[in-house]
């Protein structure tokens, strides 16, 4: 009777631990949806291709820029998580770790961040990456010729929010092997976090295809700079308070 009286707390912290690590898995998915570098080099170079090129080459160079996305995430995703594991030797308790409090303190510096750092002062949707580099970056929007300079220019994209996207990664590495542990089926979770910042430049492709133009699309960039600014604190500073909260104080 004793031992039928224990389990139940037993199953609803396991339950809840399940959920908590798929409520971060989500959120750090929210937070890379909402990323604005990817999907304003992507609606540049679309906005270029179409006016040099057909609608079918342009599509088609496009899709080279969402591959070059897809891959560079996937590979970086699939190398902290298996740096990770080798890490931890079969010893999976990074809660003991100092290093999860220090990635706290990541986690609280980059809700900080995202609201005061990310967007430029004034009115404009202008972001935190040197004004130089975000020349350049306009420059080959300009210039896209070839899949392959849409594919490179995909990755290059991807590759400087990396600042903003690594610490997630590391905290849903860590996550997807809590819900491992537990038997629950990871595969699909980390090929939705891969796709997570797909999910803006499909919209964006939508709305060129149904006859919206560049201006449109840095009208509605503008219009929701501050609640874009508002959902990646926010995410960022949820996630941080769950790990302490539902990953540390109840181990």
């Amino acid at each position: 009777m004793n031992i039928l009286e224990k389990q139940p707390p037993t199953c609803y912290n396991l339950n809840m631990n399940v959920l908590i690590s798929v409520g971060i898995l989500i959120l750090a998915m929210l937070i890379m949806a909402f990323l604005q570098i990817t999907p304003g080099v992507f609606a540049l170079s679309y906005h270029y291709a179409i006016g040099k090129y057909s609608k079918k080459k342009a599509s088609r160079l496009m899709l080279f820029f969402i591959i070059g996305v897809e891959i560079i995430t996937a590979c970086v995703l699939l190398s902290v998580y298996y740096l990770i594991s080798i890490l931890c030797f079969g010893n999976f308790q990074p809660e003991t770790s100092i290093l999860t409090w220090i990635m706290i303190g990541i986690l609280f510096a980059f809700s900080i961040l995202s609201a005061f750092y990310y967007y430029r002062r004034g009115n404009s949707t202008k972001l935190y990456i040197p004004r130089k580099f975000a020349r350049a970056l306009d420059s080959s929007a300009k210039s896209i010729k070839t899949n392959s300079d849409a594919f490179v220019l995909g990755v290059i994209s991807i590759a400087c929010e990396l600042l903003f996207i690594l610490p997630l990664f590391i905290v849903s590495a860590i996550e997807l092997m809590r819900l491992d542990l537990h038997s629950i089926p990871i595969n699909l979770l980390a090929i939705l976090l891969t796709l997570a910042p797909l999910f803006p430049l499909f919209i964006i492709h939508y709305k060129f295809q149904a006859g919206y133009n560049l201006a449109n699309i840095l009208k509605s960039r503008s219009k929701n700079k501050s609640f874009n600014r508002v959902i990646l604190s926010l995410s960022y500073l949820i996630i941080a308070v769950l790990i302490i909260c539902f990953k540390v104080n109840l181990q």
